[in-house]
């Protein structure tokens, strides 16, 4: 089975500070992607050209965010979502958060 895009979209916010990247992919079902789904949400500031947040999903973690960019990118917080459109609203509430905090 050939990857199908369900979203892949790109924006540019926060007055232009902030790079937002959103995909999402339904896959074959595998260990690592055993509900078929594969997600990446991505922030990057652009000031210093890195990642701020990420959600992801993939085995064994399921959907998670990694909240400690750019610094410490191997810690994970394990989401309570059950969905990509869940972690998406998760998501997007942290990039409000983010752009009302700087």
């Amino acid at each position: 089975m050939r990857a199908v895009v369900l979203l892949d979209e790109q924006q540019i916010i926060g007055d232009g500070r902030y790079c937002v990247l959103l995909k999402v992919l339904e896959v074959k079902r595998s260990r690592k992607f055993p509900g078929g789904i594969k997600v990446r949400f991505v922030m990057i500031d652009l000031l210093i050209g890195k990642p701020i947040l990420i959600v992801d999903n993939h085995a064994p973690y399921g959907f998670h965010s990694h909240t400690r960019l750019p610094d410490c990118k191997q810690t994970r917080e394990a989401l309570a979502v059950s969905n990509y459109q869940e972690a998406l609203e998760y998501f997007l509430q942290n990039i409000r958060e983010i752009i009302r905090e700087k």
